[in-house]
């Protein structure tokens, strides 16, 4: 919570970042609108007005690009009351910024920091201007929600359940940690993990047999048991390439983060479907 303190024991006024953000679309230029909830403590007047601005930043985040933007109050200034008000703050973020968080947050909550300044326009007793820093966690669902009003992106989240089955729970426990590699830009190691999350697949699947089984058709006269049976076991060869380095062929692989992604919400979807599996 920032708080500002105005006169050595006169007042202050605390402002508490919700977890909370909308975004409104504009042409490549979008407005981020952000709240806050504002209250006061000590010998203030009532209504008396402050003007409230700022910059914004991400916070903690692996990227040296952390600047946002400057942010303003759209409303004007706000007047102190005797109980909790809401304040909303906006900036401008361009469609590269976007895709810049998106790739640094990489499926984590959105950590941002607000440096904010607040002056008091009718209070002079006192210097008027007073600064703090706000931190602001967005969670991932929320953040991911805004985004998809822009389309300019889908999200698909995909929930695992962590069973009984102890192979199946360890293999939720690795599509964790691949999100993680994929936020420390590990992206092999990602693959390597998303390969790992595929054996109770294959396995409650009984994919190699039925894969054998569907290679001695034509593609077209397979059945869905046998065409979800090709895709679980291409899906193990292609990522297998991260682990090993066979001479001629998978030491050439390189992995990027887009690779790493695809490969771990791969993994995670078919994870996901032996729910619906004895």
């Amino acid at each position: 919570m920032a708080n500002f303190r105005f006169g050595s024991n006169d007042y202050t006024v605390n402002l508490r970042a919700q977890q909370h953000a909308n975004l409104f679309q504009g042409w490549d230029v979008h407005r981020l609108a952000l709240t806050f909830e504002v209250t006061a403590h000590g010998d203030y007047t009532e209504d008396a007005p402050f003007l409230v601005s700022g910059r914004l930043w991400t916070h903690e985040m692996p990227s040296p690009a952390s600047w946002i933007g400057v942010l303003h109050s759209a409303s004007g200034p706000i007047g102190l009351k005797p109980f909790s008000t809401t304040l909303t703050l906006e900036t401008t973020v361009t469609d590269q910024q976007l895709r810049g968080l998106e790739k640094m947050r990489a499926g984590a909550d959105l950590s941002l920091r607000a440096e904010l300044t607040l002056t008091a326009l009718a209070e002079a007793k006192h210097w008027p201007v007073a600064s703090d820093q706000e931190v602001i966690h967005i969670p991932h669902a929320t953040w991911s929600n805004a985004l998809v009003q822009l389309d300019t992106g889908a999200f698909v989240d995909v929930l695992i359940p962590i069973t009984t089955v102890e192979a199946r729970a360890t293999a939720a426990r690795r599509i964790r940690e691949a999100k993680t590699a994929i936020r420390d830009q590990r992206y092999e190691h990602a693959v390597t993990l998303a390969r790992a999350a595929l054996d109770p697949v294959r396995e409650a699947c009984n994919t190699q047999k039925v894969h054998d089984q569907a290679a001695k058709k034509k593609a077209s006269e397979r059945n869905q048991e046998e065409r979800w049976a090709v895709l679980i076991q291409s899906a193990f060869a292609l990522f297998s390439g991260a682990p090993h380095d066979d001479a001629g062929t998978t030491e050439n692989f390189a992995w990027t983060r887009a690779d790493a992604v695809a490969a771990v919400a791969t993994a995670a979807g078919l994870l996901a479907r032996l729910e619906d599996l004895p």
